[in-house]
């Protein structure tokens, strides 16, 4: 209580550690507008991977049932036909969600064709007998190593054509009813 109406030291110095304690460089709303953007367009590219990874994963499932129901079809041991046939029973998927989300026939073979490639990169070694070569490459590891490969090499393109692949307008109508690309 302050009885001789003088002002406090107290009250003043309380003022002037607030002050002091505010961030001295605080974000422009400009800049977090560009960090919120950056989110944004990382969680699409995210998004957008993990949607072709799931419809892959189902095109797997599919192809299990079907070994387990009919059994393997002629050739399957040799392994450049067992990739093949389990490549193809994980791009049609894939290229049928990407297209469902509107990129065009180009970009999904584009994009099967980044996923086989580095996969058909790693089986051919092997299948050859050449594998014994390049270390920790043989047919026990090349199930887990092809898929890394396909993810990676679906990673990369992704990357290559980041705007087709972290914004919004993959060739989807416009109101007017003119395709946008970006």
């Amino acid at each position: 209580m302050n009885l001789n109406r003088t002002e406090s030291t107290e009250a003043a110095s309380n003022a002037g550690m607030g002050e002091a304690l505010e961030p001295t460089g605080t974000v422009s709303p400009r800049e977090a507008g560009r960090a919120r953007r950056r989110l944004v367009l990382g969680w699409r590219f995210a998004r957008h991977l993990l949607e072709m990874v799931v419809a892959m994963m189902a095109g797997m499932a599919v192809l299990g049932v079907a070994l387990a129901a009919l059994g393997e079809p002629p050739g399957y041991a040799n392994l450049l036909i067992e990739y093949g046939v389990m490549g193809v029973s994980m791009s049609v998927p894939m290229v049928a969600w990407m297209r469902y989300r509107g990129h065009s026939w180009s970009d999904g073979g584009e994009m099967a064709a980044a996923m086989l490639l580095p996969m058909f990169a790693l089986v051919v070694p092997v299948e050859l007998g050449v594998s014994k070569y390049v270390p920790g490459l043989s047919e026990d590891s090349l199930m887990m190593l092809s898929h890394v490969a396909m993810i990676g090499g679906m990673v990369v393109l992704m990357t290559y054509r980041f705007e087709r692949y972290a914004y919004a307008a993959h060739g989807h109508r416009t109101e007017q009813g003119t395709e946008q690309r970006l």
